[in-house]
């Protein structure tokens, strides 16, 4: 199973789209508003743009990692090779769930580095463990959401649905425009949207501020919700495929 996970990585940080949408493109927009001085919602600029830019990065990343790819080895007949090799259902998932909380990783890290150093953000240790923690944990939705769009959409079909579903979730959540600034139905759909409740989860670990149980629901009803989607459709493509 190790093998199998290290494979996954592997391939896909060999990826050059994978890094320049979810790793150089955050970091290029932190550079141009995360180091302007002042603050913003409680929050310092820099600290505030440092989780607006994680939060996208660890939801592309997650979706990435779970989604085009597995499209293409349905595509490549990779995924019929997979169903009759030792490797069970749930050790699958469990290895494609592993795979996408890891590929958060490389991102949030350059993303620190980058705010620490030139975005005048200063967070103790103990904010920034939780708020990794919160990123990481919060990313399992976006993990389940890729695999949906991963089992449904073909090859380049899933490509665009991610993007166009990423960008809806990051302008909709409020990580790219604040989402007070949205129209009143656009923040009604906002706030049902997990980025959304992802996004304030992160600010109020890294403000040091109490975190509301009910973000951490809505995040675990869309994984739950999107987990029972992507089971339904593995079990109807291993049958027809029977």
């Amino acid at each position: 199973m190790i093998a199998f996970l290290r494979f996954e990585i592997t391939r896909t940080l060999r990826n050059a789209r994978f890094l320049v949408m979810l790793i150089v493109f955050p970091v290029a927009l932190y550079l141009i508003y995360g180091t302007q001085k002042g603050t913003a919602q409680n929050l310092t600029i820099g600290t505030l743009v440092l989780v607006s830019m994680a939060v996208y990065s660890g939801m592309g990343s997650a979706m990435f990692a779970t989604g085009p790819q597995l499209a293409r080895e349905r595509q490549s007949g990779w995924m019929r090779q997979l169903r009759v090799s030792p490797i069970s259902t749930p050790a699958w998932f469990g290895v494609k769930l592993a795979q996408a909380i890891l590929m958060i990783i490389p991102g949030l890290v350059i993303l620190v580095i980058v705010a620490f150093a030139l975005g005048h953000v200063h967070l103790s240790a103990a904010r920034l463990a939780l708020l990794v923690g919160v990123l990481l944990a919060g990313a399992i939705p976006f993990c389940m959401l890729g695999m949906v769009i991963g089992l449904m959409f073909d090859g380049q079909a899933a490509q665009i649905a991610q993007m166009i579903t990423l960008i809806a979730l990051a302008f909709l959540g409020g990580i790219f425009i604040p989402w007070n600034n949205l129209p009143g139905g656009a923040q009604m759909v906002g706030k049902a949207l997990p980025s959304y409740h992802l996004a304030q989860l992160g600010w109020d670990s890294a403000g040091g501020f109490a975190l509301h149980a009910s973000d951490a629901i809505v995040l675990a009803a869309w994984a739950a919700g999107l987990a029972a989607i992507a089971m339904l459709r593995w079990r109807q493509e291993a049958t027809a495929a029977a």
